[in-house]
């Protein structure tokens, strides 16, 4: 089974592509939703969660509280690995037992693991390829500002978090340009997706 990483950098538009590539017919493991799933209520990822970061760590509702933890660790990068330590090897074993899965099942020749941080979390080195959804360094800081209502330096933070978009840009075998219209981004992704096929 051929896996493909897709991913980008925060407000470069991957959801877009990920619905696009859904339309085509691509198979797309969701990583974020998969993050989630392993600090569920219950589970053994948010007690260690609690343990590490303390009880404020978790929601009334018993959940994992977002905003709580987002605001420890973008301010401080020992509080992020401290979190990054405990979140990957879960993540990567949830991930890999349904990658299993899918070849015991034969389900799909291909699977797009849509995974925004693949390069921080160094998963490139899992799939046999990597499309990257790129923006410019100053429409991604603007797209940012306006979608979550941050201050530049709100969103400076998150966006300093990850590697920078260029940086990724020259690692990526496939690059998907999503600063023009919406059409410009669907036909890049209706061509990769042609090409794609015929190799499979």
């Amino acid at each position: 089974m051929y896996r493909i990483g897709l991913t980008g950098s925060i407000a470069t538009g991957k959801s877009t592509v990920t619905n696009m590539l859904k339309e085509l017919g691509a198979f797309v493991i969701d990583c974020d939703k998969t993050a989630r799933d392993v600090v569920a209520p219950g589970t053994r990822g948010l007690a260690k969660i609690e343990a590490a970061f303390g009880k404020d760590a978790v929601a009334a509702d018993g959940s994992m509280d977002r905003v709580y933890i987002g605001d420890l660790v973008f301010r401080d990068p020992g509080m992020k690995k401290r979190l990054e330590n405990i979140l990957f090897p879960l993540i990567f074993e949830a991930l890999n037992e349904e990658l299993l899965r899918l070849e015991r099942e034969s389900a799909t020749p291909v699977v797009f693991l849509d995974m925004p941080l693949l390069y921080e979390v160094k998963y490139d080195s899992y799939v046999d390829e990597v499309w990257l959804v790129y923006v410019p360094f100053e429409v991604q800081l603007s797209r940012l500002m306006k979608r979550n209502d941050y201050t530049k330096e709100e969103a400076l933070l998150r966006i300093h978090s990850q590697i920078p978009v260029d940086k990724k840009k020259a690692l990526a075998q496939q690059v998907i340009d999503n600063s023009g219209t919406l059409e410009d981004t669907k036909e890049q992704v209706r061509s990769l997706w042609e090409t794609l096929q015929t190799h499979l």
